[in-house]
């Protein structure tokens, strides 16, 4: 009892003189699965992105620190920015700044978003090529403030350009937590920390909302969630977003202890062994990838010719298209998919937005 008096008092003494000498310091550090954010003296405020590289965001008119690479700091609020992924537009979108996108790597007609279609067509928003294909040279005329990217070979190209970027992904997929609160990672180079607290808040809420009116179901369908190719299979592992996503509203997900990243490999055996007795199967490839229909489906995978599993006969297949993908409104595609699942305790929904049945022919 004595020693443990003596170890806290010593504790106490020690957090007292911190203060003391450092009266100005502050810790303030925040963490958003792979990705930080913390706050130093002056507005300043060292981010590590998803590759863990940090860079030093310094307010417009404040003096960069000695010692640091130009291509390691960016000026905030940023004003202008090119984006790779179009989930990272959405949240630029919900936080009020749509306006700072400047360059895209994804074609006019692929964009759901109106602002960005309008904007590559009117020449506000540059489309710079597919991203194995970057034009560096209108790339660099276009002056971004950083780039976001989800290529981290990029990297040292924009370094050497000195062009800020960030790598928005992560060697291992990102959960539905550090998905949904990817737009406060954002907000830091926009200083709209309050929105996105604010925004995220309001999702967390609303999925709250559709877990208690679950608690009425009596089942849980079985969901897998992956791509069929000719001789491979690939599927959302269960820490990834996807995943849980049909865990919150209400599925049973089959591939829920895998661990990876997004969209990985699994054997044929793993897929086959657990796919045969799905209710649901969901599928990125719909009409946009020539997909229309269940038939088309089976005759794009040799696998599916020869392997028989439920989804492609008494099941369901949904395809999601790529407005999934352009929507920070996480909460209602939740909704839509429980709605999906459990149609009974979610009658309101009954115009899809985010996932579409495949027909058998």
């Amino acid at each position: 009892m004595k020693y443990t008096y003596i170890h806290i008092t010593q504790v106490l003494m020690s957090i007292t003189v911190f203060l003391l000498l450092f009266p100005g310091c502050k810790v303030n550090f925040e963490q958003f699965g792979g990705f930080s954010i913390r706050y130093l003296d002056n507005g300043c405020k060292e981010v590590t992105d998803g590759v863990g590289r940090k860079l030093l965001l310094v307010p417009s008119g404040c003096r960069a620190v000695k010692g640091n690479k130009r291509a390691g700091i960016v000026r905030i609020p940023v004003k202008r920015v090119v984006v790779y992924s179009t989930y990272n537009a959405a949240l630029i979108k919900a936080l009020g700044h749509v306006n700072s996108i400047v360059g895209v790597v994804i074609k006019k007609d692929d964009w759901y978003i109106p602002e960005i279609r309008n904007g590559i067509a009117n020449g506000r928003i540059v489309y710079l090529g597919q991203y194995t294909s970057i034009d560096y040279e209108r790339l660099k005329r276009l002056k971004p403030d950083v780039v976001f990217t989800w290529d981290e070979g990029i990297v040292p190209k924009l370094d050497e350009l000195s062009i800020p970027c960030v790598v928005t992904t992560t060697k291992i997929a990102k959960d539905l937590n550090a998905h949904i609160n990817f737009i406060r990672f954002i907000s830091g180079f926009y200083g709209e920390e309050q929105r996105a607290k604010g925004f995220a808040e309001s999702q967390f809420e609303r999925i709250k909302k559709i877990s208690a009116r679950l608690r009425q179901a009596k089942k849980a369908p079985k969901v897998i969630w992956g791509d069929i190719y000719a001789r491979k299979v690939q599927v959302e592992p269960g820490n990834s977003w996807a995943g849980q996503m049909v865990e919150k509203a209400g599925g049973d997900y089959l591939f829920r202890d895998l661990e990876g990243a997004s969209c990985m490999q699994v054997t044929l055996e793993k897929f086959f062994s657990r796919a045969k007795d799905a209710d649901i199967l969901i599928t990125y490839r719909g009409p946009e990838s020539g997909i229309s229909s269940k038939e088309r489906l089976r005759q794009s995978s040799r696998l599916l010719q020869m392997v028989d599993i439920r989804p492609m006969n008494e099941g369901r297949i949904y395809f999601t298209g790529w407005k999934l993908y352009q929507s920070a409104d996480t909460a209602g595609i939740i909704a839509e998919l429980a709605a999906i699942l459990h149609p009974r305790l979610f009658p309101e929904v009954k115009k899809p937005g985010y996932f579409f049945e495949l027909p058998n022919k």
